[in-house]
This record gives C-alpha cells, sequence and structure tokens, in this order.
C-alpha cells in the first residue's frame, strides 16, 4: 500500500499557454488550452501539499524524463492543440509506465473528448441527451427532418465553446443558412458535425470526485446571466460568454432531482477510472439532458468544476487533496500488493 507520506513529488504537464482575448477568434483553441495562470494555482497550491512540485510543459519533455518519476504522482494538465486523441496523451504514457497518475484513464478522456461517444455513452445509461445527427464532410444538401426546431450546430471534439456564436442556433428552417454555418464550421476545425435539437431551461453544472461508487464530493451550479435569468431558454453559451465570462454561477444542488443523481452517479462509477468529471446539461422539469462529459476541465479555480464544492465547504486546496488523496485511494484498491 503507498501512503500519502510515501509520496514526495507531484508532476504536472500542462500546456500553460498565455493569450489576449483581443487576438483570439472563434476557431482559435487556446483558450481550451491550459491557462499559465491556472497552472500557477496548481503549482502555487500543490506545493502546500508535496515537498517538491515539477513542471513539463509538453509530453516530449515529460516522456524523456519518465524515469526520474517512478516513486511520484503525475497529474495530467495537457490539453494539447488539434488531435482528437490531446487529452489522452498523459494517462496512455503513464499506464505504459505504470505510474500513479490522478483522474481519467485513456478511455474516459477518448469519450468526454468526443460529444457523439458521450451521448452514447449517456443513452446507454438512461440519461437524456438532445437528439441528432452528425455530419462528416461538407454538404450541399441535407436533410432535417428527424429533427426538431430549434436546432443547434457544433462540432464533436472542442470545449470552451469554439465554433460557436448563436448564429448557430436555428429557430426555423432556413437550409441553405444552415448548411453554409456546417461548412464554414467543417471548413476551420475539420471534424465531424453534430447537429441537435435545441433544450431551453436551467444549465447546470455537476462536478464530482470519487472512484467506482465512492461519490468522495458532489455539487452542482447553476449557470445564468445577470442580465437575463432566462436567457438559456433562447441562447447558447457561446465562445464570447465564455472568453469575456459574461456568464455566472450560483448553488444548484437544490435542483438536483435524486433519480437524476442516481443515473448521473452510475455513469460515473460505468467510467471506471474517470476520478473527477464535470457534467454540463439542461434540467427542465425535473428532467435532466446531458450536452457534454467534461474531463478536460479548465481547473480555474473560479470555474465551473471547483466552484460547486466551494458550497459543500471546500476550498480550493481542500479539493486538490481531495482529488490526491481519492487517486491514492482508488490505486491502492486496485494495486493491494
Amino acid at each position: 500500500m503507498i501512503e500519502r507520506k510515501d509520496i514526495e513529488t507531484i508532476v504536472i504537464i500542462a500546456d500553460a499557454v498565455c493569450y489576449s482575448k483581443d487576438k483570439v477568434n472563434l476557431y482559435s483553441r487556446e483558450p481550451d488550452r491550459a491557462i499559465k495562470s491556472n497552472v500557477d494555482s496548481l503549482i502555487t497550491n500543490f506545493s502546500k501539499i508535496f515537498k517538491n512540485v515539477v513542471f513539463y510543459d509538453n509530453p516530449e519533455h515529460f516522456l524523456s524524463n519518465i524515469s526520474l518519476h517512478k516513486r511520484d504522482i503525475i497529474f495530467p494538465y495537457w490539453h494539447g492543440e488539434k488531435s482528437r486523441n490531446k487529452q489522452a496523451l498523459i494517462p496512455s504514457i503513464c499506464e505504459a509506465g505504470n505510474l500513479i497518475y490522478i483522474g481519467g484513464d485513456t478511455y474516459t478522456n477518448i469519450v468526454c473528448c468526443d460529444k457523439i461517444l458521450s451521448k452514447d455513452i449517456c443513452r446507454l445509461a438512461n440519461i437524456k441527451t438532445p437528439k441528432h445527427i452528425v455530419i462528416n464532410n461538407k454538404i450541399s444538401n441535407i436533410d432535417l427532418s428527424s429533427l426538431k426546431f430549434p436546432i443547434l450546430i457544433k462540432p464533436t471534439y472542442e470545449g470552451t465553446s469554439i465554433g460557436i456564436t448563436q448564429k448557430n442556433l436555428f429557430f426555423k428552417e432556413d437550409k441553405q443558412s444552415i448548411i453554409n454555418r456546417i461548412n464554414i464550421l467543417y471548413d476551420n476545425l475539420e471534424q465531424p458535425i453534430i447537429i441537435e435539437e435545441f433544450i431551453g431551461g436551467k444549465e447546470i453544472s455537476l462536478s464530482i470526485i470519487g472512484w467506482n461508487d465512492r461519490i468522495k464530493a458532489w455539487g452542482a451550479v447553476e449557470r445564468y446571466c445577470p442580465d437575463n435569468d432566462n436567457y438559456f431558454e433562447t441562447n447558447l453559451h457561446s465562445f464570447r460568454d465564455k472568453l469575456y465570462n459574461k456568464i455566472n454561477l450560483r448553488e444548484g444542488n437544490y435542483l438536483m432531482p435524486k433519480k437524476v443523481l442516481v443515473k448521473l452517479f452510475q455513469l460515473f462509477k460505468w467510467l471506471d477510472k474517470v476520478e473527477y468529471l464535470r457534467i454540463d446539461g439542461k434540467l427542465i422539469d425535473d428532467v435532466f439532458y446531458c450536452f457534454e462529459l467534461s474531463h478536460d476541465t479548465t481547473f480555474n479555480p473560479k470555474g465551473a468544476f471547483f466552484t460547486p464544492f466551494y458550497y459543500e465547504g471546500y476550498d480550493y486546496l481542500g479539493v486538490l487533496e481531495l482529488l490526491v488523496n481519492n487517486c491514492l485511494e482508488r490505486y491502492n484498491n486496485q494495486h493491494p500488493n
């Protein structure tokens, strides 16, 4: 058994990018990568838990030094840029090197990065998702007869609402405009495009830490617009909304029906080595529609992953300690000798 006191060093692998909000565009991937200020917060606070904090800013550097970290714990925070496998790289390296690492394995990261696979997993877990179709290339015609308006158009592999503006939302059929929007997204992002029925309602993020059916902590927040409490009835959470922090968070545990939580916790168990997860969706009359399984959280101390735990009495450092202890508990359960 490996105890917390046996580990002196944590290793963080992260992009640590800096960018100007005025210089990025709708298709820039910098806002979806690990931001330097968030990495700095992790380093500062992990220094209060561990004797040493080692930081690598790319997978190659980590891989070339992997022999130095056989007795350390690894914190994958690498988001990469364009590859659909970007979040899965560090967990794969850790598994190949038989290293202890915090968070989801390769499978979990692949599923959560792919909105199509996420919908399939949710459906198998009896969790509702919006009805959708998938477009795999540029098109000149489209059959939307299987969907009900309004509909929204979004890329499959991106986070931080990259490629998404209110123009991606269509309240009535305008076939040529819809085709144009699909092709613009495909030209700029080169990946499958999802067209799904838009669900209006309260937008919820649920954060979970634990392993298997041992939920250590969970909490929910509601996203809201200070100027319009019904914003998400008719609007998307767009790239600009996120870039300029136009949407706020408030406590949302009381909104979550027990029957919904049971299903979401079962999904968490099903993913197995996930350890932490943010589940985003809409809540309408006690029915939850899942939009996204987010394991590639930004780890912004004020963001949607951490904030729910603050309402449960944790502070930022306390959540990081919980992530470390939870990882070691699961590891020891899986490797008892």
